[in-house]
């Protein structure tokens, strides 16, 4: 895996205030799985470009509501998921150029922002360069990059850096959730099916390689649950149980041998892949239930 790279649109700020002297742990294990998590994050541009590069069009009626962020801002932990939620969006619009789109998504991450305890000015710097970058798609990434890369060496041993656990989570499921989207909104009358399926496995084998990432977000925020008080960290314990049994339904996949024997439609058309769907989309809809 690439070492620690600009995280996401505003994650990289996000958690920049100050210091904790106390650590959740500090044992080998932890701090094992802590490096893990930490340097296994990835360029939102990355993820969302490997899923424009397979040709697949752009498909605006995955993305969730910006409008609704307003309703995430009852507690620190809801707005950290739906901040993943958005960024993930954000990413895939700007991937795809869609300016317009992209301009609301990032209003809604910026609100959030603020719940989880970004710095005003922070803020501020980072929203007038966006709107002075916006019609320049290459230039708005490159002051993304600029910004998160001077900010990501505070994000260990933050106050927050439990939140950062429940945000990658998040964010994983709705990149998941935007390719598994993909696939099953993708017509299937309108090109013969070998070009379909020329188009929709490089989307399936993007979704398929993500198990990694998911099963490094799994361990790092496993680590931090404590279901014997889970008062003590609000919902850590249930994304830390979602994860799980997403890596549970990647392992029943039978996913080398199918691709090798040119198998691939059949596997995304699998009993164990429409669960895999079934389970992201329960995840996520779970994360952006307005409660």
């Amino acid at each position: 895996m690439k070492k620690l790279l600009p995280l996401l649109l505003l994650i990289g700020t996000m958690y920049s205030c100050q210091k904790s002297k106390d650590s959740t742990s500090t044992s080998p294990a932890f701090e094992a799985k802590r490096s893990a998590f930490f340097n296994s994050l990835r360029a939102p541009q990355e993820v969302a470009a490997r899923l424009q590069a397979t040709a697949a069009e752009f498909n605006a009626d995955l993305l969730h509501n910006p409008e609704n962020a307003g309703s995430y801002t009852t507690s620190e932990e809801k707005a950290a998921a739906n901040l993943g939620i958005y960024l993930a969006d954000l990413s895939y619009c700007v991937a795809y150029g869609q300016s317009a789109t992209t301009k609301e998504l990032f209003a809604a991450a910026h609100q959030l922002s603020k719940v989880v305890g970004v710095e005003e000015s922070i803020l501020d710097f980072l929203s007038q360069r966006y709107e002075e970058n916006l019609h320049l798609n290459d230039s708005a990434k490159a002051v993304i990059d600029a910004l998160l890369e001077r900010s990501t060496s505070t994000l260990k041993d933050s106050e927050r850096e439990k939140l950062i656990g429940i945000t990658m989570s998040a964010y994983q499921i709705e990149n998941l959730y935007l390719s598994l989207g993909v696939i099953k909104s993708y017509p299937k009358d309108m090109l013969p099916d070998d070009v379909r399926t020329q188009i929709l496995i490089p989307v399936f084998k993007h979704v398929l390689a993500q198990r990694t990432n998911i099963e490094i977000i799994y361990e790092f925020v496993e680590s931090i649950s404590d279901v014997t008080n889970p008062d003590q960290n609000p919902n850590y314990p249930y994304y830390a149980n979602a994860l799980q049994e997403l890596i549970g339904v990647y392992r029943k996949l039978n996913i080398e041998e199918k691709i090798a024997n040119n198998q691939g439609i059949e596997l995304m058309n699998d009993e164990v892949a429409l669960e895999l769907s079934e389970k992201v989309s329960a995840i996520r809809n779970k994360i952006t239930s307005i409660e």
